[in-house]
């Protein structure tokens, strides 16, 4: 079994800029529930879902740096 190399002295990610992502969660919470307590499906429905879609895509393409894992490739 292969080793990873490890630098000890490597910085830990920077975690500066994530109060983004919680504060577009928050967001997307509320449209939720205030959509489901007084909404029937219908476009909007729609868009909030892509919204949530988009947030999550993005998040995960910024904690992985864009990189594809190599069992995609």
């Amino acid at each position: 079994m292969t080793e990873i190399e490890h630098d000890p002295n490597e910085p830990p990610r920077d975690t500066t800029g994530t109060w983004i992502y919680w504060a577009s969660a928050a967001g997307l919470v509320l449209l939720w529930a205030g959509y489901l307590l007084f909404n029937a499906p219908d476009w909007w429905a729609l868009a909030i879902g892509a919204s949530t879609g988009l947030f999550i895509a993005t998040w995960a393409i910024e904690l992985t740096g864009n990189k594809v894992p190599k069992w995609m490739r």
